[in-house]
């Protein structure tokens, strides 16, 4: 945070507040260690005056000001910024916020869209070591608690605002194909950052480690089931050193025709709410660093496997992706013409058809992120490294090996993979 200075603030704010002197700013940790950890993420509040001038130029009032923004920057630590990709992963929200996301207002606006998606936070600033948004907390915005997952009516929430987003990229490929392709340009646009292939013995100890933790929490959670070879023989064979980081390449990579420009790490914290009278009024998707170009689905399965338990997917999955679906569907014929394709060949009904069938096969995408994500979102702040104190040291050898998969004793962790891996065998998923 030593970037910080006055200085930098006020010429951060300068167009939004011209009529504010910054006095004082102090920062303080903007997330819970276990919330992130690719990048420190910090809330600076700030005070000043602000100089109000009545309309008829009568007289002038200073007046106390106040103010905050949330404030990303690298970690300290030059081995967890390796182990995790955090430049590159940087690099990405920067193509995002300064590239990717002008071109997709743009594009929306070209159609007069009635309540424009908009569900993105304002970026004050976005380079290769930090980024400077809004602090949205102020408006009374909130995040789910990471271990609690979601409720189905914020899980619907969701699904719309996802829709949408997805909308935007789907419609503009279909309408301005060559300014669209030029957005995952590989100089200055976004990519995949961890499944590629040339990633594979950079993360082969990582994931080795976080298969092996997996298999032995479902091994116990199934010690006493006589199907207990049944899933487990499955699992083995997905994990194995042989499949796992390969298959995972490959469902990421773009099908179409239904690829899009997706968020990519769909799971609790990147989901603000607001509330009025107890209900949802409102959310903010954030945290755009693993923004990938590939199926929507991944980002559905993200959502579904990660932020929701099994009795929930049970009873709601089904009526989730219809309703996906359908406000996918809706946003696209606002932005196409009458005998546009999403009216014709990828209808409504052909577009439920497909995003089905993708949404199955996501299906292993999901339980390749929860092998890592799962211990992640059920274990305590202390299993959870602590991104806030520089406990590696940068003269140590780069070495992905010491950065290692959070472990988890949490029942809530065991319990939550078994029943994710019985769900996607007996689907015929797995």
């Amino acid at each position: 945070m030593s970037e910080i200075t006055l200085d930098f603030l006020q010429g951060l704010l300068k167009d939004e507040y011209p009529d504010v002197s910054i006095q004082q700013f102090e920062g303080a940790p903007g997330s819970k260690r276990g919330d992130n950890y690719t990048s420190m993420v910090y809330r600076i509040s700030m005070t000043g005056i602000r100089r109000h001038v009545e309309p008829d130029g009568s007289s002038e009032t200073d007046e106390p000001w106040e103010y905050s923004i949330i404030y990303k920057c690298l970690p300290e630590s030059i081995l967890r910024r390796e182990a995790f990709k955090s430049d590159e992963l940087f690099c990405n929200e920067v193509a995002f916020y300064n590239k990717i996301w002008p071109a997709l207002l743009n594009f929306q606006k070209h159609w007069n869209v009635h309540n424009p998606f908009k569900s993105i936070p304002k970026c004050y600033l976005a380079q290769n070591d930090c980024v400077v948004l809004k602090d949205l907390k102020r408006e009374g915005y909130v995040m789910p608690e990471r271990r609690q997952g979601l409720t189905i009516e914020q899980c619907y929430m969701v699904m719309k605002h996802l829709s949408q987003f997805h909308a935007l990229s789907l419609a503009m490929k279909c309408h301005d194909p060559e300014a669209f392709y030029e957005l995952l340009n590989v100089k200055d646009g976004i990519s995949e950052v961890f499944f590629v292939e040339e990633n594979f013995d950079y993360y082969k100890n990582y994931f080795i480690e976080a298969t092996s933790n997996a298999i032995a929490m479902v091994e116990q959670e199934l010690a006493d089931s006589e199907d207990k070879d049944k899933y487990l023989d499955k699992f083995k064979a997905f994990c194995s050193e042989d499949n796992y980081f390969h298959a995972m390449v490959e469902l990421v990579t773009p099908t179409e025709p239904l690829a899009v420009i997706g968020h990519g790490d769909c799971w609790t914290n990147n989901f603000l709410f607001k509330y009025v009278d107890g209900d949802i009024a409102d959310m903010y998707i954030v945290d755009f660093q693993a923004v990938r170009y590939a199926s929507p689905a991944l980002d559905l399965a993200y959502v579904m496997y990660m932020c929701l338990d099994r009795e929930q997917r049970a009873e709601h999955l089904s009526s989730l992706l219809e309703y996906y679906t359908d406000e996918l569907h809706r946003r696209l014929v606002q932005m196409s013409d009458e005998d546009s394709v999403f009216n014709t060949s990828l209808n409504r009904d052909a577009l439920y058809s497909l995003l089905q069938e993708e949404f199955k096969r996501a299906g292993q995408f999901g339980l390749g992120i929860a092998v890592d994500m799962y211990p992640i979102m059920t274990c305590d702040s202390d299993e959870a490294p602590d991104l806030y104190q520089h406990e590696l040291q940068e003269s140590e050898p780069s070495s992905t090996s010491r950065v290692a998969p959070v472990q988890t004793n949490s029942a809530v962790c065991s319990k939550k993979m078994t029943d994710l891996l019985i769900e996607l065998v007996d689907n015929g998923v797995l």
